[in-house]
């Protein structure tokens, strides 16, 4: 199999898992979705849409990143956005660390710790995917300094 394709296999696989557990709170963590106004993950269609979105647009970012950016800007913004996933789950962990989320059950906890974890391994792959290929050089003109071939 293509690495591409499973690597996509991968994130659909961690997306739908992400999404069955944020969308399975207990009894309170129910209420409290609720009652928060979380209307975003309150059943696993809206879940899985609302997680398929996030990780839909951070790939197509870095692949746009990829593309179409010089290699220190892209590593730069690979930095960038990995320093927001990584921000973004301290966050999720101070948060369900206090007494009212705890109690929300595992499988929900587990879930909102999920999607940080998915976008930070999926930048770190592009970071390190762009610091170990090289840059595309112009052939034409280094075979022409080095004095193979004449045109």
């Amino acid at each position: 199999m293509n690495r591409k394709w499973s690597s996509l296999l991968l994130l659909l696989v961690l997306s739908v898992t992400d999404a069955y557990l944020l969308a399975h709170p207990n009894l309170i963590g129910k209420i409290g979705v609720l009652v928060y106004k979380h209307h975003y993950i309150r059943n696993f269609p809206r879940a899985l849409l609302t997680v398929m979105i996030v990780v839909g647009i951070s790939l197509a970012l870095c692949e746009l990143v990829y593309r179409l950016t010089r290699r220190k800007t892209a590593i730069f913004t690979y930095l960038a956005l990995t320093g927001v996933s990584l921000a973004w789950f301290m966050y999720v962990f101070v948060t369900f660390s206090s007494f009212s989320y705890r109690i929300t059950g595992k499988a929900f906890i587990y879930g909102a710790h999920l999607l940080p974890v998915i976008l930070t391994g999926l930048h770190l792959r592009y970071l390190f995917k762009r610091i170990l290929v090289k840059e595309p050089g112009n052939d034409v003109l280094t075979q022409g300094k080095s004095g193979s071939g004449a045109v």
